[in-house]
Parts: C-alpha cells; sequence; structure tokens
C-alpha cells in the first residue's frame, strides 16, 4: 500500500458534548468529571501503547486536528496536559482544534492559541436563533458572536466555521442571511453541511420516493446557494461541503481526501496506518478496558490493498472541486480491478455529472457543477 500522500496526521477525538445532539452522528456523551479524567489516563495509556507498536518512535505529523464531540469543553488544565502528551510532535504545520461558542471564553482560546494553534474552527451552525433552536444547539447567538469576537481578536493563522443547512424551517433567505453574516467575520474558511449528512456528504443520494425526491430537492437549492454565493464572498470551494480563501484551505482534510496515514486516538477515532484502516471502539468503557490490558480494541478494520486504495481515492478524491488524476491512481495502485470502470465513466460524463480532461500525463477526472449536487449517487455508481 502506497498513500497517495506521504503527509503524516494525528487526529484527536473528545468525546464530550454538553448536548446529544440529533443530526451528529460522531461518538460523543454527556460527560462527569470523573469520565474527563479516565479519559486523558486513557490517552496516556494509548500513546504508550502506539510507541510500543511501532517499536518506540512514530514518525513526525505535519498535521493535527482535535475533533469532536466538544473538545473546548475540556478545562484548561486538561487542554495543557493532553498538548503535553503529545509535545514530543510538535510543532506541526497546522494544528486544528474544534470549539463551540458555549465553551469558548477568552481564556480558553488564548490558552489555545499559545500551544501552538494554527486554526481555530467555530461550530457556528446559524447566526438565526430559530434554526438554532431547531437544530436543539446549546450555545445562543449572543455566545455565537462572542466567540467569533474573541478567535478575530486573537488572530489566529486559520480561522474557520461551520454552518448548516436544510434545518426543519429553515428558509433560503435564512440560510443566505448566515453567509453573508459569516462573510463579515475575519474567517478564511466556511464548511457548510447539510442536516442530514454528517461529514457534509451531499444530498441527492440513491433512490428516493416522491416526498423524498422532494426534501432532497429542497436540500439541494440549499447547496447551490452556498455554492454560488460564498465564491462572490471571496470563498472558492475546493471540496464538497467547503470554502476557504487563498491559502485557508484545511491541510488535515486535504491530506484525508487524498488518503494519506493518519493515526487516530481516543474512544472512536479512526486510523488509516501501515496497510490498515481501523477505529477505536466507539465505547469510552470498552476503550478504557482494552487499553488496561494491553490489547486496544478496534472496529472496522479494512486491509488497504490496491483495490480498496483505489477505491477510496477515487471516490474521496472526486469530493475535492479538482478531481482525481486516474493515471496517478492507476500507477500508485497498479494491482486494483477496475470493474468497467471506463464503461461507468462514459455514463457520468454523458448524464453531465463528470468532466474529463486527458493528456499524456494524466487523466484528471472531477465533478461537474450539478455532479457536485449528486456526489453520493456518482460515487455508489463508482463502487
Amino acid at each position: 500500500m502506497q498513500a497517495i500522500f506521504q503527509n503524516f496526521g494525528i487526529y484527536l477525538h473528545v468525546p464530550f458534548c454538553a448536548k446529544n445532539c440529533a443530526y451528529c452522528r460522531f461518538y460523543k456523551v454527556r460527560p462527569t468529571f470523573s469520565d474527563i479524567e479516565s479519559y486523558i489516563g486513557g490517552l496516556e495509556a494509548e500513546i504508550r501503547w502506539l510507541r510500543f507498536e511501532n517499536s518506540g518512535s512514530l514518525p513526525k505529523p505535519e498535521t493535527m486536528y482535535w475533533g469532536g464531540g466538544t473538545p473546548s469543553m475540556l478545562s484548561e488544565s486538561h487542554l495543557e496536559k493532553i498538548a503535553s502528551m503529545l509535545s514530543d510532535f510538535m510543532p506541526v504545520s497546522e494544528w486544528t482544534v474544534e470549539v463551540a461558542p458555549s465553551s469558548a471564553g477568552r481564556a480558553k482560546l488564548k490558552l489555545l492559541k499559545d500551544l501552538g494553534v494554527t486554526r481555530i474552527s467555530v461550530g457556528v451552525q446559524s447566526f438565526n436563533p430559530h434554526t438554532l433552536s431547531a437544530l436543539g444547539r446549546a450555545h445562543s447567538l449572543e455566545s455565537t458572536l462572542k466567540a467569533l469576537e474573541v478567535a478575530e481578536e486573537l488572530s489566529f493563522k486559520h480561522f474557520s466555521a461551520d454552518l448548516i443547512f436544510a434545518a426543519p424551517g429553515q428558509k433560503l433567505s435564512d440560510f443566505e442571511g448566515d453567509l453573508r453574516a459569516v462573510s463579515k467575520w475575519g474567517v478564511d474558511h466556511v464548511s457548510a453541511y447539510c442536516l442530514e449528512f454528517e461529514s457534509g456528504t451531499s444530498c441527492c443520494g440513491g433512490i428516493y420516493s416522491e416526498s423524498e425526491c422532494i426534501k432532497r430537492g429542497r436540500e439541494a437549492e440549499f447547496m447551490k446557494l452556498a455554492m454560488d454565493m460564498l465564491p462572490q464572498l471571496g470563498f472558492k470551494q475546493y471540496e464538497i461541503s467547503n470554502y476557504s480563501k487563498p491559502g485557508g484551505e484545511c491541510m488535515h482534510n486535504l491530506s484525508t481526501w487524498h488518503m494519506a496515514q493518519w493515526l487516530g486516538l481516543g474512544p472512536g477515532a479512526a486510523s488509516q496506518w501501515r496497510g490498515l484502516r481501523r477505529k477505536n471502539v466507539s465505547s469510552i468503557g470498552k476503550w478504557l478496558a482494552s487499553l488496561k490490558n494491553g490489547t486496544p480494541l478496534f472496529e472496522d478494520i479494512v486491509e488497504l490493498n490496491d483495490d480498496e486504495m483505489f477505491s477510496s481515492a477515487l471516490v474521496f478524491g472526486l469530493r475535492m472541486c479538482s478531481g482525481v488524476d486516474l493515471a496517478e491512481l492507476k500507477r500508485r495502485f497498479p494491482r486494483a480491478k477496475l470493474r468497467d470502470l471506463e464503461g461507468k465513466l462514459r455514463d457520468l460524463e454523458s448524464d453531465g455529472l463528470i468532466l474529463r480532461e486527458r493528456s499524456n500525463l494524466s487523466d484528471i477526472v472531477r465533478l461537474s457543477y450539478g455532479g457536485r449536487l449528486f456526489a453520493d449517487s456518482v460515487a455508489v455508481e463508482l463502487l
């Protein structure tokens, strides 16, 4: 197995949230203080085990990403302790931490900046109180504005904000207001996610009833609004759900979409490392018990042979607006079985869902404007 990118990254999953939002499908729990203390101890044990598994040393990462859950739910002392555990990997080119407005006070954000965090990602979701209520968010508009104000004042190298669209009762005009509002802050990166799809997968995938098709059509209208309006506000779309100003792209996520290698820490965290894709068990109790026994428990273990890597690199590569170079994938994964790939690509090109540019050295395939709205359907056709 050969990675598309040679980058190595670390993903830290903090599985704690103040409220269990129904639309989020990542592993998370509402913690007690003892849960957090146990989690910190588990991370120490996991890092020791990873060093042992890899003969005492790990490569220095280019990127590190703390997500969740809500990393900002941790106290300042806990954040400092985790950063100290990972000090051997510092500094990195890019260090991202997700924060929720309700737990992103000035002291905590300043600590993150002082520790070396280069990108702060604020879970805004919406500037409309009615939409926030429909989403069941724990934060208020007032706390959102305060968190954005502090993050802007601290001048992180990169400043990201997440928005969600197609919430119950949300109008296109409401979402337009969100897009205009976020552009007025000092953010250089915006993620716009459809309510029902974690990780920003696009709408309109699969076969649906008439009522479902109407619903998917509504979601597509929100997505088209973002695709048309954010570039006008200075944010170029570089992935299905992600937009940035020049130089503001999230390098950790780019490495992931390019099928680089990374190690996941914490319960529910995924890794792609040394020929395997695996996920830590999505239970803090089972995760802690397995580490105590010296044998970490994994789920969804996949061998990364040429077939798997070619397929994953193609599907995730098409999420990026720059597309994917099929010629390069074929060189890297020569044993991959292509399963009538050419016929499928011809059909998708005929349907106007993909664009293809060939030369002597490259064969670039990317989604068309309309194809981005049907990215899931394209992926199903190619798998």
